[in-house]
């Protein structure tokens, strides 16, 4: 008879005092973010003495503390990265959570006392990736949020690396780790925490007859009828199979909401520690302790909840497009806008809200409109009721309130408006916590600035003007042409059909890219190989795999080997572990593994790490700016100088129409291959496939217009994405963008110009 296992209760904290609340309502472990470099974008970052504080008391009372230092490291931010490395392994917290191969380089090399988890951002979702990361270094995988427990119960049967699972709290429509709608339509990353909600916003559909094709004009006027919050998730609530989690080898379950108020932190957290300890309690007191535990939810002021994806058949639940998804209480819904009269120094503008709950002066709000997504908070000091004003007023009635702060600018008739109260409890309550005041007394000390200048120079990192640089260090001559290579990049193209390689490119195509399915393997064996008898072919492997689809993968795999197979891209570094012997070899030579964009490359030390585990290429991430790009190719050469490390290629996409959305959920108010309308008149389009749901924009992404600056820099190999489309129209626009001359179609540049955020 097996011992159940003793599940840990993992709790958020933004604050002190959520921190505080969270240990006093019955949390096993708190994880906080490090300052500056978490995959949350915190009004206020926690100061090291805080974090010191906290992780101490937490010791004392012993219970854990992880650091969250989950976000992508841009090349510049390496000495900051370093130094709050430094800090922290000081301070000793239980464990770093991390996302960037770069950290997981840097911690290994220079503070290997610090134990490190991997992110939810690092979408592992079958249990090769999990056994992967422990072979990389992990002691905890924290699970992609997208799995059944059937699901996670073949990884634990089949996985050799703890792990830990979200239970509660919101959700992305996009797999965690692969939305890339935020940053390249807006400029600010998901994976460095300044998610703008994309997924939150309306959008229309399309009428049938304007359904355009990719590659027509990005941009259209208003969007057809039946539209809605199409990708906005209900929250995730797995409060009612804690049972399922524990059966499946769940050690740790995880509540999301490190920007949620003091008080959802404590109604959260003493609510799934009453569903824990009803697990072994009567049938009778269970009962009783489930019902308290959800009334504490319901106090909560999330979103709707839902059991995500953990039961299968349950994922129409997910999405209600009529309802906006944003957090705290709906209020009331806005019918009129207009003008305060007279000298009102705390409003600019009113509102007519016909109510659905109470409300009273004090209380927090949100101006949320629905067409546009933008949100408006404001605190409500003045009330009325017919004219006359109140202090509160009830559900059902129809009340005039003033917007006080909300700049008229941002009010645009006709206003579509719905309003929420917002839980702000604990806002201030740092300034009277014990443990704040303790904090405050400490110090913590930093590294001395001979010591990072010291780390840096082993890495090869230029610290004088970092994220500066232009990419005179890794010109040609210094990058391809050291390792003996022609001094212009090459050119890849990626192909959905034969019938793609048939057509004339602006450019010589070295190696085509086909991703691996069932579909291109028929064709892929029996068609191209004539074709291709010149041109290497590159298989590439899905971002996605699910845990079902291993056994065909590990097969085809096999057998195109055996065949003579000797290239292929990895959508995550996980899927290495579907090649046995990492650089072995094929039957017609020497195994070569490339590594593609959605790897997540922002800097040096990431590259470095993926040479070290023998990859002949990799892609650098598709969201950076020119600068990042430029000292990270730099610092990577510089880094490999006389180390013996086999050099590495990196790539870059610099033409294609990539994936805003990875999804898991094809929802049923999806229809078709339907074409759909921001508020902007942005226009995108879903492909619904066997392995996931994507979202497109019509406008393509291209960098072709900077190929001879990205040459200059040291790329080694351009990618040219014309796997959706028509192959004709797409030649036309690869030589128009190319050549700069004539009518160029719309297309965008992602942060490529600007920088990223």
């Amino acid at each position: 008879m097996t011992t159940a296992i003793a599940m840990e209760l993992l709790a958020p904290a933004g604050t002190m005092a959520a921190f505080e609340a969270a240990l006093e309502a019955g949390a096993d472990a708190v994880y906080v973010g490090a300052p500056g470099l978490n995959a949350r974008a915190l009004a206020r970052d926690f100061t090291f003495a805080e974090i010191a504080a906290m992780a101490a008391h937490a010791r004392e009372r012993e219970k854990r503390l992880y650091v969250a230092m989950n976000s992508l490291v841009k090349e510049d931010e390496i000495p900051l990265a370093l130094e709050t490395l430094s800090v922290l392994a000081g301070i000793r917290p239980d464990a770093l959570i991390i996302q960037d191969l770069g950290l997981l380089y840097l911690v290994q090399r220079f503070f290997p006392e610090l134990a490190v988890h991997a992110s939810t951002l690092m979408t592992v979702n079958h249990a090769v990736a999990a056994n992967y990361f422990k072979e990389l270094g992990f002691a905890r995988v924290v699970l992609a949020r997208e799995l059944s427990f059937d699901e996670i119960d073949a990884i634990h049967r089949q996985g050799t690396v703890e792990f830990e699972m979200f239970i509660h709290g919101a959700m992305c429509f996009s797999y965690s780790g692969l939305c890339r709608f935020s940053s390249l339509h807006g400029g600010k990353s998901s994976l460095r925490g300044q998610c703008v909600q994309p997924c939150r916003r309306r959008y229309d559909w399309l009428p049938s007859g304007k359904r355009a094709t990719p590659g027509q004009n990005g941009q259209s006027g208003k969007g057809g009828k039946g539209g809605g919050y199409l990708f906005s998730m209900n929250d995730l609530s797995g409060i009612e199979h804690l049972a399922m989690a524990r059966d499946a080898g769940v050690v740790s379950l995880k509540i999301e909401g490190r920007l949620r108020s003091v008080a959802y932190v404590r109604n959260t957290v003493k609510a799934y520690r009453l569903a824990l300890d009803a697990l072994d309690a009567s049938p009778e007191r269970r009962a009783g302790m489930l019902a308290e535990a959800h009334r504490l939810l319901d106090a909560s002021m999330g979103r709707k909840r839902a059991s995500g994806f953990l039961l299968d058949g349950r994922e129409e639940r997910l999405i209600v497009p009529r309802l906006s998804g944003s957090t705290g209480e709906v209020v009331g819904k806005v019918i009129r806008l207009e003008t305060a009269k007279g000298r009102q120094a705390d409003q600019t503008a009113q509102a007519q809200v016909v109510l659905q709950a109470q409300l009273k002066l004090g209380d927090r709000l949100r101006l949320y409109e629905q067409r546009t997504g933008d949100r408006m908070s404001f605190t409500l000091y003045t009330l009325a009721i017919k004219g006359k004003k109140a202090e509160r007023a009830e559900a059902g009635q129809t009340v005039t309130i003033g917007l006080a702060g909300v700049e008229p600018g941002r009010l645009r008739q006709p206003f579509h408006g719905i309003l929420f109260r917002v839980d702000v409890s604990g806002r201030d309550d740092n300034k009277h916590s014990a443990l704040a005041r303790a904090a405050a007394r400490l110090t913590v000390p930093l590294p001395a600035p001979s010591d990072l200048e010291r780390l840096l120079a082993e890495l090869g990192t230029d610290s004088a003007a970092p994220g500066r640089q232009t990419g005179e260090g890794r010109q040609r001559g210094h990058g391809a042409a050291r390792r003996g290579r022609a001094a212009s990049p090459e050119w890849w193209l990626k192909v959905g059909a034969p019938e793609a390689m048939a057509l004339r490119y602006p450019f010589n195509v070295a190696r085509v890219l086909v991703e691996l399915s069932h579909r291109t393997w028929e064709w892929g064996l029996q068609t191209m190989r004539r074709q291709l008898e010149k041109r290497p072919l590159v298989w590439t492997l899905p971002a996605v795999l699910r845990q079902e689809q291993l056994p065909w993968y590990r097969d085809a795999i096999a057998q195109l080997r055996r065949q003579g197979a000797e290239c292929f891209q990895i959508g995550q570094i996980g899927q290495i572990g579907l090649f046995a012997d990492g650089g072995g070899s094929s039957a017609g030579g020497q195994l070569e593994l490339y590594g593609d964009y959605t790897c997540n490359v922002l800097n040096s030390a990431a590259l470095r790490m993926y040479a070290e585990r023998g990859l002949a290429g990799m892609q650098f991430s598709l969201e950076t700016d020119r600068a990042t790009l430029a000292s990270a190719l730099a610092g990577f050469s510089r880094s490999l100088s006389g180390t013996g490390v086999r050099p590495m290629q990196v790539g870059l996409t610099v033409h294609g129409r990539p994936p805003l959305f990875t999804a898991r959920l094809n929802a049923p108010h999806f229809q078709g291959q339907r074409s759909f309308a921001s508020p902007r008149g942005e226009r995108f389009y879903l492909d619904r496939r066997d392995e996931a749901v994507y979202v497109h924009a019509h406008a393509v992404f291209s960098l072709l217009p900077h190929a001879d600056e990205l040459a200059r820099m040291g790329v080694d190999y351009f990618v040219v994405d014309v796997s959706h489309g028509q192959p004709k129209k797409n030649v036309a626009e690869l030589t128009t963008l190319l050549s700069g001359r004539g009518g160029l179609p719309a297309y965008f540049s992602g942060n490529y110009a600007g920088i990223l955020s």
